[in-house]
């Protein structure tokens, strides 16, 4: 187990370092000048070429990136160009509102979809299975955007039933979860069901009733703890898609996190905020993906036994 996830911390450490290399040299080439966003038209060249000189973007792009490793390992992570803020102080007045909605949101995904996925593999073939299942195909068909201007039109506009924008209690919190988090709780409950449906057909299972096992206890003890391991494995990838997507549902719902923040400092050209907050979210996403190969390992012993899958 130990060599196993020393392998998987290794390859994350390799993908975080190639993902920062590709997000260093995007930003960098990408069009546009910050010295542009930042002074008027008017402005002299002199100022914006000191402008540059401050920030490094004078140099070379290979020495800029060495520049920012340096930063790096010496905790020296930079300010906005923009505002003038720190990095970190950006990213502790805006991280507290994404963990919020990233965290709402897992947990809305697992804690409805699970169940519901055990529900309709019981009720195979009933009303119950063929509702469940149609909601999950048209939850997995709507792009997470596409629902979250639905929901603003018609829950926040029309209806009036729920705030459509900024923070401020768990109303708030609602349609942001539910646009962020449907798709992959579709996904989920789809992959809970088959997994369900395949372990109610073996041996052990039958042993389990021929032993008189109530069924509440074979299917919630026994089964669930074996096909669970699907969705365990699909988790990492599901978490890191909810990250991504979070930058979205943040600009849509004007919610104050990283994702709003990220993307507010790419268009205005703010180097370090769209660089740090960037690697930020990528860093996210890999190591919900490393945790989800140890969560796999630990709850199927093939993969600790046989010293990991490939």
């Amino acid at each position: 187990m130990l060599r196993y996830v020393v392998r998987r911390a290794v390859y994350t450490i390799v993908v975080i370092f190639v993902a920062s290399i590709v997000i260093f040299w995007g930003l960098r080439v990408a069009p546009g000048d910050p010295a542009n966003t930042l002074f008027n038209p008017l402005a002299t060249p002199e100022a914006k070429q000191a402008l540059r000189v401050k920030f490094g973007l004078d140099k070379p792009v290979a020495v800029q990136y060495l520049f920012f490793l340096r930063d790096f390992f010496t905790g020296d992570f930079g300010q906005s160009i923009k505002s003038g803020q720190s990095i970190p102080q950006i990213i502790k007045e805006h991280g507290q509102n994404s963990l919020v909605l990233v965290g709402a949101s897992v947990l809305f995904t697992y804690v409805v979809s699970i169940p519901l996925g055990v529900l309709a593999a019981v009720k195979r073939n009933t009303w119950v299975d063929h509702g469940l299942m149609s909601l999950a195909s048209l939850g997995m068909g709507i792009p997470n955007f596409f629902l979250a201007l639905i929901l603003i039109l018609v829950v926040g506009s029309k209806l009036g039933w729920l705030p459509i924008s900024g923070t401020g209690g768990i109303k708030h919190l609602i349609l942001p979860v539910i646009a962020l988090s449907l798709e992959g709780m579709s996904v989920s409950m789809r992959l809970m069901r088959s997994a369900m449906l395949e372990q109610l057909q073996l041996d052990y299972v039958r042993a389990l009733r021929a032993k008189g096992l109530g069924e509440r206890s074979i299917i919630w003890r026994r089964v669930l703890r074996n096909a669970i391991i699907p969705v365990i494995s699909l988790s990492g990838i599901q978490v890191g898609a909810l990250v991504g997507y979070t930058a979205i549902i943040e600009f849509i719902f004007r919610w104050p996190g990283l994702g709003q923040a990220l993307l507010n400092g790419v268009l205005q050209r703010d180097y370090p905020v769209a660089l740090w907050l960037s690697l930020i979210l990528t860093v996210s996403v890999v190591l919900a993906n490393f945790l989800a190969n140890v969560g796999y390992a630990l709850a199927d012993p093939r993969i600790r036994l046989g010293g990991g899958a490939r």
